[in-house]
């Protein structure tokens, strides 16, 4: 918070960006990325990293029509003063028209598509891309359709970062299945999987933990990244709190410390380009 997006529209934002980093420096944490829908977030995290200075803070950008679309200028003057990631369009995405959860923020229209009609890469999107590469950033999927996925995957994972937003989260996007997860990662993306797509939602009820488990397994925990995703509400837990507990339960559901180490800690580092 502040973000105008929220999953229930009678409740409040659990965390701000302040809570969340003096949360995160609490609890040892060496990073956390502020992500909003609504506004580039590089300037928040500066001005957040000076009051907390024990947790790196980075931002980045949301390719929603309110953070102006898919527009290159906007994206540059994120990436300039240290936006870490850049996040194609979620709720402003056609997939999300599709699947109605852009109508439930108040979006309207056929929402941004970031292919033409034969299936192409738009050009304002190859210029994205290469603007991601050249900082050195990261690219997310956020909630486009599973063929726009590939499309993005199959053109930009292996010469630069890109990671498959909330996999199989069933609020928003594509809800991935194992099997695309699988195919996404063979083309070189990294496939994140997060604490909210196991709590409940107005889309349903959230994935098992044995679902999430067998995701994992399906995907290779080299291949995954393990993100909170939580703080647009408190209906839920705060970020810190519900990963460190989400961690605990996975654990107790049979994963190994270290293939948890690896999808928490040596991941997210490498992509954000953190000594682990």
């Amino acid at each position: 918070g502040p973000d105008f997006i929220r999953p229930w529209r009678d409740t409040r934002h659990a965390v701000t960006a302040l809570e969340a980093a003096t949360e995160a420096a609490a609890a040892g944490h060496a990073a956390i990325v502020l992500k909003s829908h609504d506004f580039a977030s590089p300037a928040l995290a500066y001005a957040v990293q000076e009051v907390v200075p024990d947790v790196a803070v980075f931002g980045g950008i949301t390719l929603d029509y309110q953070a102006g679309g898919l527009n290159p200028l906007a994206v540059e003057h994120a990436l300039r003063p240290g936006a870490k990631i850049v996040w194609l369009p979620t709720v402003s995405s056609h997939q999300d028209r599709l699947n109605g959860c852009g109508a439930r923020q108040g979006y309207t229209g056929p929402g941004l598509r970031v292919v033409d009609d034969d299936g192409d890469l738009l050009p304002v999107v190859r210029e994205i891309l290469d603007l991601v590469h050249n900082h050195d950033a990261i690219l997310a999927t956020g909630h486009v359709s599973a063929d726009e996925h590939h499309v993005v995957a199959r053109e930009f994972a292996r010469r630069g970062k890109v990671i498959v937003t909330h996999a199989g989260e069933e609020l928003a996007g594509p809800n991935l299945d194992a099997a695309q997860c699988a195919e996404l990662a063979d083309l070189g993306a990294i496939v994140e999987l997060s604490v909210h797509s196991c709590m409940p939602s107005i889309a349903g009820p959230g994935k098992s933990l044995a679902e999430l488990a067998a995701m994992i397994q399906a995907v290779g925990p080299a291949r995954c990244t393990l993100a909170s995703d939580l703080g647009s509400t408190d209906a839920h837990p705060k970020p810190v709190a519900g990963l460190h507990d989400h961690l605990e339960r996975l654990w107790r559901e049979g994963a190994s410390e270290q293939d948890l180490r690896v999808m928490v800690c040596d991941n997210p580092a490498r992509l954000l380009g953190l000594d682990a």
